[in-house]
């Protein structure tokens, strides 16, 4: 089993309820999860709509490739596309930020959407 941390967020939309409905269903591919609360934070490059965030652990026994799929696979079905991207849209945006134990986007662990939920549930 692999310990993972997800960063969530939204921008777009219904924001809260965009990534209530992601946690949601993230409670269906994780197990042990532990989730935050869901908290706005400003956009990163200090323009364009606030984001709605969370942070969630859980396990996994799939692969990195094979999760990170699935993730993408959701973002997609939720409207995530190129044009919305370009219109700085983000009607979901769900990453691994930490895969058992390894650090993987250091830039965003580092970052304060991330480190507002990952101090609330830290193991």
């Amino acid at each position: 089993m692999k310990g993972i941390y997800l960063s969530l967020g939204s921008n777009y939309g219904d924001r809260a309820e965009n990534v209530e409905r992601a946690l949601l269903w993230i409670e269906e591919i994780l197990t042990d999860l532990k989730k935050s609360e869901v908290y706005e934070t400003k956009a990163v490059h200090g323009f364009g709509p606030a984001y709605f965030n969370a942070v969630v652990f859980g396990y996994t026994e799939l692969d990195y490739s094979c999760f990170n799929s699935i993730i993408k696979g959701y973002e997609r079905e939720s409207g995530r596309t190129p044009d919305a991207k370009i219109r700085n849209e983000v009607i979901i945006d769900i990453d691994i930020v930490v895969w058992d134990g390894e650090i993987i986007r250091p830039t965003d662990f580092s970052r304060e959407f991330f480190q507002i939920g990952y101090k609330e549930i830290k193991e």
